[in-house]
């Protein structure tokens, strides 16, 4: 499997903002050396002085040691023009949802960067075909999908265009496992692998609360799952603006009503209507005090009342791992990811399923997928088709089968 070479180790990170300055610290920890673009030389080095302050944290808390933490910065350097990109073997972008900017910046990189650079894209739902349209060379882009804190999260999702060549997706995938992360390969689409799955659970629990389910009983029922934040809790700290923001691109882009979040678009509008955006806008779900200490937003039940009768603890335990199975064994049956071991760890490694489940598939294997299928069906007669079994699921239970067909060994990299 190509790796990239001594000769062009350097990594250029386009983009100084939060996880741009997580993707370069994380590379720079593996040894490679790290340059920082941003609009201007001046913005590039306040990015670095911010990674600066935020690394000097992690060492006053000890999660990183001080020569660590140095030896990081030291090689990590702040771009005077994006001419620096041409000393780079890998330049990745990473910069706002936003597709317009994605495509100056995806412009500006192509223009910079040696022809046998690899381009990337740290976008987590953006389609990488449409992406690649910026570029002349779209052979040599694909998208590199690190998840937040990227200087802590394991898992790197590799993002393979319709026009990816194979050396590029070699050199990726190779790449990745040199930083020390785990790399999973899924196919071009809407969400991708990861965030198409954990959008489903996520939707799973506001379809919940809009039912008049306590949300204590949903946030309990995903920490018993083996979830260390509860979704709401979860939602309020990347955002519910910015969960709304990507409901309302998938619409604008025209695709399958599926992917525009139906369930959770009207609650996410609700909420950003009474100003509550999530935890770095004040609040959401919850009313966030000093040290992470948190409480449930009092007008929550005003805005959605409570059903006079809840339902009991395993039952939506069960609804939440059954929404997000469900989307899994989609992604498995329309080639979106091609290996279960894969797709387990990716959901423990950038989810936070239960590693001790082993991973969403084999959650679904366990359970059994004949009695998994029973299931699915008494929720789409309650709850509506998105938990609908398909022919092929349906045909995999009748024969008694599980997912070994797409397990076994794999060339993806390490495993969880």
């Amino acid at each position: 499997m190509p790796s990239v070479s001594t000769a062009d180790r350097t990594v250029g990170i386009v983009g100084p903002g939060l996880m741009g300055l997580g993707i370069a610290q994380a590379i720079a920890a593996s040894g490679f050396p790290v340059v920082l673009c941003g609009r201007n030389a001046q913005s590039a080095r306040d990015g670095r002085q911010r990674l600066s302050a935020s690394i000097e944290i992690q060492v006053s808390r000890a999660r990183l040691d001080r020569a660590k933490g140095d030896a990081i910065l030291d090689r990590i350097v702040a771009a005077e023009s994006d001419e620096a990109l041409g000393a780079c073997g890998v330049a990745i972008e990473s910069v706002d949802e936003d597709r317009e900017v994605k495509f100056q910046v995806l412009k500006r990189i192509e223009a910079a960067t040696p022809r046998a650079a690899l381009i990337a894209s740290n976008t987590s739902g953006l389609p990488i075909g449409g992406l690649a349209r910026a570029l002349q060379n779209p052979g040599r882009f694909l998208g590199l999908h690190f998840f937040s804190p990227a200087e802590r999260m394991r898992l790197v999702e590799v993002v393979r265009g319709p026009a990816t060549g194979g050396d590029p997706v070699r050199s990726a995938l190779a790449f990745i496992a040199e930083i020390g992360k785990r790399p999973v390969l899924v196919r071009d689409g809407p969400g991708f692998f990861a965030t198409r799955v954990f959008a489903a659970y996520l939707d799973e629990a506001l379809a919940l609360l809009s039912d008049g389910v306590a949300p204590e009983i949903i946030e309990d029922a995903a920490i018993t799952n083996g979830r260390a934040l509860g979704p709401l809790a979860m939602l309020d700290e990347t955002g519910l603006s910015l969960n709304l923001q990507q409901a309302r691109q998938a619409c604008a882009d025209g695709l399958d009503p599926r992917f525009c979040r139906p369930l959770a678009a009207p609650v996410l509008q609700r909420l950003t209507d009474q100003g509550r955006g999530g935890r770095r806008d004040g609040g959401g779900f919850f009313d966030w005090h000093a040290q992470g200490r948190r409480a449930i937003w009092p007008g929550l039940a005003v805005i959605f009342p409570l059903a006079a009768r809840q339902p009991d603890a395993p039952t939506v335990r069960l609804r939440l791992l059954a929404a997000e199975a469900r989307e899994a064994l989609r992604c498995l049956e329309e080639g979106v990811i091609e290996s279960a071991d894969d797709g387990d760890a990716a959901s423990v490694l950038g989810l936070g399923f239960a590693q001790r489940a082993g991973g969403v598939f084999r959650w679904a294997e366990d359970y059994g997928l004949a009695p998994f299928v029973a299931v699915c069906d008494r929720l789409a007669r309650e709850q509506g088709p998105r938990f609908e079994p398909s022919p092929w699921l349906r045909e995999l239970a009748a024969r008694g089968e599980n997912l070994a067909r797409w397990r076994g060994e794999t060339t993806r990299g390490s495993k969880a």
